[in-house]
């Protein structure tokens, strides 16, 4: 079945991957070894954006694919703690002033399509949720996104208040979105700024393997 969902995805045929994995489910097939072919899938997208192989258009479309097949599986992998990779995690969400979501949702998608955990807060978010969330879960990347400049005041006031409270020293932040630029991440003091949902994946990644040490 492996090529045939991965071309499914790479086709952006949304029922025909829904299809091909209702029929391995209903033959007893591992969960586990078909969300491995949907993220396989997902990389590839990846690649092929990097390329400029496949544009805005193209990754939205996948990752309502890969939604939809992990609708499908959430109920057999819902007992199943390998699902995820428990050494990436993430709070992201859009900083209070902007309500978009579109980018937002894209990267989560490709990130929990490559196994992170991801709190998505949502929009519009005050800094004081941000800052609780990271608490709360033990989180240690924080990831904003923002379409609009409002936000960037938002973000350099949830940076701000990491400072405040302790967890910055201990927090990588990385910001995204079509406001956002390399000058606009220094100013709101954020650790990394990328437009690219695979280089976040990479720089989230690079980050805990830093961290982890040889």
């Amino acid at each position: 079945m492996g090529g045939k969902l991965k071309e499914a995805f790479l086709r952006m045929k949304r029922q025909d991957a829904t299809d091909l994995v209702e029929k391995e489910l209903g033959s007893g097939a591992d969960p586990l070894g078909i969300l491995k072919q949907c993220r396989e899938a997902m990389e590839e997208v990846g690649k092929r954006f990097e390329a400029g192989e496949f544009f805005l258009s193209e990754l939205i479309y996948s990752a309502e694919v890969f939604k939809a097949v992990s609708a499908m599986l959430k109920p057999s992998l819902a007992s199943n703690h390998d699902m995820q990779d428990s050494k990436v995690a993430v709070v992201f969400g859009t900083p209070r002033g902007d309500i978009h979501d579109l980018g937002k949702n894209i990267v989560i998608t490709m990130m929990r399509a490559q196994g992170f955990t991801v709190h998505d807060l949502g929009v519009d978010v005050p800094p004081e949720s941000f800052v609780e969330k990271l608490r709360e879960t033990e989180t240690r990347i924080l990831a904003l996104s923002a379409l609009i400049t409002p936000a960037l005041v938002s973000m350099r006031e949830a940076i701000s208040l990491l400072v405040e409270k302790g967890f910055r020293e201990s927090t990588f932040v990385i910001i995204g979105g079509g406001v956002t630029t390399g000058f606009a991440s220094k100013e709101v003091g954020a650790d990394a700024q990328t437009l690219n949902p695979v280089e976040a994946i990479r720089l989230c990644r690079q980050h805990i393997q830093d961290r982890s040490g040889p």
